[in-house]
């Protein structure tokens, strides 16, 4: 994928959630009444009742109809103070949203492509990280369905993956874009080995012509860092109200 075309389908996955088609560059305040936003998300198991993109010139709001009211009390404002009245009104979890824009990083170290018949080391992986989940049955199948595209990627130290690039199912456009989280274990952070694995992620993606996606809390820093460091940029803030 050109770098063009990952902007695009990056900006057209977003588009989906804020109301607006963020490949036209819109600008100004937008609100959207949807009850696309009553509507669970596939993948995050809740709804987004409301959700606010900001980017310089650029404040998108799509609400559910419930909101609707209010939003619409809101025209005539200054941006900011649209933003910070919303704010101020519920208590919405801030994301930083990312578009990749080029390979930074092409020696990937110990990662690797996990495969289906390695869904025992990955078990002992999640069991490790996730002390007090419980993945029996759904784990396997949704292990063997990502594993089987080669969206599975991992770290390798001692025979055994020490940080997981985890891919989600997409609440929209799921095999043409597709999120990358990373996880890894607490021993053994801070030694460069979620790079690896989230950059060979995301080369996999790549070259199968999948949009590699990223986002992240605003307080997680290292998240951010991270996916600076393997070719994505900070394109523009989410605002969320989660139910």
């Amino acid at each position: 994928m050109t770098e063009r075309e990952i902007r695009q389908v990056t900006l057209e996955f977003y588009s989906h959630f804020c109301g607006v088609d963020l490949n036209r560059e819109p600008r100004g305040l937008h609100i959207t009444c949807t009850a696309m936003r009553d509507e669970p998300l596939k993948g995050l198991g809740c709804r987004y009742p409301l959700y606010i993109l900001e980017r310089e010139g650029l404040l998108a709001i799509a609400c559910s109809p419930q909101y609707a009211g209010e939003m619409e009390n809101l025209r005539g404002q200054d941006l900011r103070q649209v933003l910070a009245a919303v704010r101020r009104r519920w208590d919405l979890e801030e994301i930083r949203l990312m578009v990749f824009r080029r390979e930074q990083v092409r020696d990937f170290g110990g990662a690797r492509v996990l495969e289906p018949s390695q869904y025992p080391l990955y078990e002992a992986f999640f069991r490790t990280a996730n002390p007090q989940a419980g993945p029996s049955g759904w784990l396997g199948e949704y292990f063997e369905e990502k594993a089987g595209k080669g969206y599975f990627t991992g770290f390798f130290k001692d025979g055994r993956p020490v940080s997981v690039c985890d891919p989600p199912d997409m609440p929209y456009m799921e095999g043409r874009i597709q999120h990358t989280g990373i996880l890894t274990l607490a021993g053994e952070r801070g030694r460069g080995y979620g790079k690896c694995a989230a950059a060979l992620a995301a080369h996999q993606l790549l070259a199968r012509g999948v949009c590699p996606q990223w986002e992240c809390r605003r307080d997680n820093a290292a998240s951010r860092r991270l996916a600076l460091s393997i070719g994505y940029e900070e394109y523009a803030r989410a605002y969320i109200l989660r139910e």
